[in-house]
Order: C-alpha cells, then structure tokens, then sequence
C-alpha cells in the first residue's frame, strides 16, 4: 500500500492549461476591439450605436456563458468563434446596406500605418499635417513666436482638410491682393479658403525648402517630391511651383502614384460591354479608338486595357506625350508635349519598327502617323489611339477627319469606346425621394423601376440637439468616389457600309445592343449611386472652343430617344 505524500497533495495547477487560457484571451481581445471600433464607427456610418452596443456587448456574454457552460473546450471554443463571426458578419451586412465597406480597406491601412509612423507622426499637433523632410524624418514645427509659424499654418490650412477630402491636387495661387487655395476633388474643384499674399508667399517658401528647391528662384518652374502624414496615413505629394505675372504659384498633386491602377472589371462596364471588351483583348490585329473629354478618366482607360493583355505573351509598348504612370512589362516611350507632327511620326516609325504585338498612342495629331498606325494594325498587331471626344460618334468622325480617307479610316478599325465618369452619392448620407412623374417622363425612366431616386443632401445632418453635424465618409462633399460609364461601338461589317454610304449608324448600333451615355447614365440614377443633378452636370455640353457634345457630332444617332433604351 502506497503511503501518503503531502509534498504531492500540496502541488496544485495541473488542471490549468496555458495554451487554452491563451486562446480564450486572444478571441477575448479580438471581441474588446470590435466592440470599440463598432463603437466608434456606428455614428460615422449612421446606424444606431446603443442598439449595436447593446447587442454586440450581449452577444459576447453569451457566447462566453455558453463557453462556461458545455461540457468540452473544442465545442466551447467553436461557439465562441461561430458567435464571434455571427456578430461581426451581422455588423458588417447592415453596415454594407447602408455606407457599404469600401472605406475599410483604408482604415485597415491607416491602422498599419499607424505603426510606422507612431515615432515619426507626433512632430505635428493631432487632426494636423506633419511634414517630412528629404531625410525621412518630420520636420520640427515652428515655435509660436517663429518667424516661420505663419507660414506654417497657411500650410496646415491649405494641406489638412483636402488631403483629409481625398483631394486629388491642391494649388495655392495669387488671388488679387491675397491667395486662393483651391483643390480638386473627383475633377471638382473647391475653393479651401483665402490667406493674405505675404502668409501664402511664406507658405510656397516653405513647401520649396522642406521639398529642397531654390527659395530664392521665384520665376523658374521646380518640382519636388515630399512625404507627408496625416491621421496615421501617408501621402505621397508631387511639388511644382512657377512665376507668374501675378506671382508665384503652388501645385500639389496628392498621391499620383496609382491614381491609374484600375483593373478592367473595375471601371464600370456593363456585363455585356466588358465580355466585349475583354473578346477584342484576345483578338490580335486591329485598330481601336479610345476617347473621352478632359478629365473624364481616358488615361485610366487606357492604362487598364493596356494592363489587360499578357506582358509576358506580348510585348507591349506605349508612345505617351505625358506619362502619367510606370507600367510594368510595358516599355513606354515618352514624347515632348510640344513635339511636331514629324517628330511624332519618327517616334511612332521607330516604335514600330521594334515590332510591338501591342502598340498604344495617347495622342495622334498627325496624318502621316496616323496612316502608318493603320498600315501596322492590318499585320494583326493590336493598336490603342487616345482622343478627346465626347461621343464614340464623334470620335469616329475625328478619326475620318484626320486621315482624310473614309475607307482607310475604317479598315483596321475595330472598335470604338467613349466614357464618362460620375460622382457617387455618399451612401452615408444622400437623400431618397419619390420622383414626379413628370420628371420621369422627361427622363424617359420607367415609373416601375424608378419608384425612388435619390439626391445629394441640401440640409447639414443634426445631432439630438440640433448642432450641424459633418458626414465623417464624404465630409460634407455629398458625393464620394466615381463610377464610369461607357459607350461602345463595336466597327463590324454593317458600320462601315454605313459610312460607306453616308448613313447614319444608330440603327447598326442597336443591333449591337448598344446604348448611349445618357441611357448608361440614367441606370445608375435608377441604380440609386448617383444623382440627376450629376448626370446633367456630366454630359452638359461642353464650352465653346472645346469638344462638341456628341448629338452635335452625330445628330442621328446621339440624338436617339432615351426610351428606345436596350433592356
């Protein structure tokens, strides 16, 4: 018989295992963090925080009474994880239906680079620009009794809110006897605000010194490239400054390293137009035309269907007036902006002459160009022409204009693409509102689908108490992001008799399927991503001197009823 052993008896723990302990914490925290972020987030996406604190909060104590309460960690641990991601999966869908969680991906992002940037990021006061010098490191800021704290805070003032609004260029520029500072938001511009000339002077000073250029030049064009962060995230700025006769200017560009970086499925194609677009990839040979007007996103059009091809299977090159991005697997050949029409013609031959499969132009200004492109299309190589245009119509039109040929213009065509691009309504807080019938008709909409339209908000959102609240997802801009809409003309057999014979070429592009920009738009107007008022602002005819609109370019076929639309 065994005796007794105190020593043994007194030795306790054994029924406690670390590594489950450890588990549980670590779900335990993962459930604390969603608690505070949905905490934080509900009242910036508008939902309604104490009814999801109440049942997140609920949610947690019983899967935790539940986890107590069967009989075997496994299955404890199971109910812990299924309730977790029940609660969370919850969230998020209500979340998606209202605001929708594009956005998450930025503050996941800004959450990473919160870590890098703790120890550089705290130069600047918190809510405000901290500025990166050449060395990496923040540059210190003034002392309120600086000689440079003015300058200083013009450049707060003129950095901190549009950068925050996703501005995508910020100018500080003479404005009479003191400074505009003006910024660009979805190619909309706003104005920031106005400082006195010497505090806008000093800023531009001190924008060229913490980017390393000459202060003391004020007439010669520089450019620089800065660093700097703001509420935990980084931005890339490109600096350009220049003397005028009024004076000095500034330009900031925010972040213009993969503004083009748009997938094809990404712009906003039809179903049916990208399965097109996408069949004219595959298919080598041919010339295809890709237009749109000033600001309407052709370079990123025309970088995504570059990107489109195989960089491995094909060899691809580009000869660009204004290279606005590095493509990988894509030699790109630059061309001066005040290049002539014979120095774009010897820089095309010579691309040509390295036998590209895939050749893109930006812009062709020259016949002779134009003609050879034409020539090197028949031998199935794929060429991309760039063009301002406001319609596939018109565009069209200037194809034939510029080669002077009809025939030759359409013999290596094979397609021609127009777009647009609309502001979204910001999901957070647009308005719906039940539309007049007359307002349809005028439309051409259908009252069954368009039973509710919405619009930007013209009232500032109030607290319980009545105080103006901002919109933390669009920041009072009302729209946030943009969509493009496109219209497609695909140059088969019917087309080109068409041309042939002078007609006109709607009855050819409905049996194509096809549907104008103003029926592309309307969808998304019925789609409930944008406005009315975007729409007309979008296709309004264009000023006097620059591109016509398409219904003065084409009249028998932009000029199509809307109600014809293509189901």
């Amino acid at each position: 018989m065994l005796a007794f052993d105190p020593m043994l008896a007194a030795q306790g723990g054994g029924y406690i295992s670390t590594p489950k302990v450890v588990t549980v914490l670590v779900v335990l925290a993962l459930w604390a963090r969603l608690l505070t972020w949905a905490d934080k987030d509900a009242p910036a996406a508008h939902l309604p925080r104490t009814l999801f604190n109440l049942a997140n909060l609920g949610g947690m104590v019983v899967a935790f009474a539940l986890f107590f309460y069967v009989p075997t960690f496994i299955l404890g641990f199971l109910v812990l994880a299924i309730l977790l991601g029940a609660e969370a999966g919850v969230y998020l869908a209500v979340r998606n239906k209202h605001v929708g969680l594009r956005d998450l991906q930025k503050q996941f992002r800004s959450f990473l680079e919160g870590f890098k940037s703790k120890k550089d990021s705290g130069a600047a006061a918190a809510g405000q620009v901290t500025i990166m010098g050449k060395d990496g490191k923040p540059l210190p800021v003034p002392e309120s009794d600086s000689p440079d704290r003015a300058a200083y805070e013009a450049v707060q003032k003129a950095l901190t809110d549009p950068i925050r609004k996703s501005a995508q260029r910020i100018d500080i520029a003479p404005d009479g006897d003191g400074m505009t500072i003006k910024y660009m938001v979805d190619n909309v511009s706003h104005v920031g605000g106005s400082i006195d000339r010497a505090a806008g002077t000093a800023a531009i000073a001190y924008m060229k010194w913490a980017g390393g250029m000459n202060i003391e030049d004020r007439r010669k064009p520089q450019t620089a490239v800065m660093k700097v962060v703001l509420d935990k995230q980084r931005h890339e700025l490109r600096v350009q400054t220049a003397g005028t006769t009024a004076g000095e200017y500034l330009r900031m560009a925010v972040d213009p390293k993969g503004r083009h970086t748009f997938k094809l499925a990404d712009l906003g194609f039809t179903e049916l137009q990208r399965t097109a677009v996408q069949e004219m990839v595959k298919n080598p040979g041919g010339l295809v035309i890709l237009s749109a007007p000033k600001g309407h996103g052709l370079t990123s059009l025309f970088y995504s269907i570059l990107r489109s091809h195989d960089a491995f299977l094909e060899h691809a090159h580009t000869v660009e007036h204004d290279q606005e991005e590095d493509l990988e697997g894509i030699t790109q050949n630059k061309l001066a902006s005040s290049a002539s029409a014979a120095e774009e013609a010897h820089q095309v031959d010579w691309v040509i002459s390295q036998e590209p499969d895939v050749l893109g132009v930006s812009n062709v200004a020259g016949a002779q160009t134009a003609a050879h492109l034409i020539e090197f299309a028949k031998s199935k190589k794929r060429v991309y022409v760039c063009m301002r245009a406001n319609s596939t119509f018109e565009a069209l039109e200037t194809w034939k204009k510029l080669v002077a040929d009809t025939g030759l213009a359409t013999e290596s065509l094979r397609m021609v693409i127009n777009g647009r691009v609309m502001r979204q309504l910001c999901e957070a807080c647009k308005e719906g509102f039940a539309p007049d019938p007359a307002m349809l008709k005028k439309l051409n909409l259908s009252p069954e689908r368009a039973t509710t339209l919405y619009k930007a908000r013209e009232q500032p959102i109030k607290d319980a108490k009545g105080n103006p609240v901002p919109c933390e997802f669009c920041h009072d801009l009302r729209y946030k992001g943009r969509v493009g809409v496109f219209e497609i003309l695909t140059v088969d057999g019917e087309v080109k008799a068409s041309l042939d014979a002078g007609k006109s070429l709607s009855q050819a592009f409905r049996k194509q399927k096809g549907r104008y920009l103003q029926e592309e738009a309307l969808e998304r107007v019925e789609h409930g991503q944008t406005s009315v008022q975007e729409v007309l602002r979008v296709l309004k005819p264009a000023p006097e001197g620059e591109a016509k609109p398409a219904a003065r370019a084409a009249p028998a076929a932009a000029a199509a009823p809307v109600r014809n639309r293509a189901k």
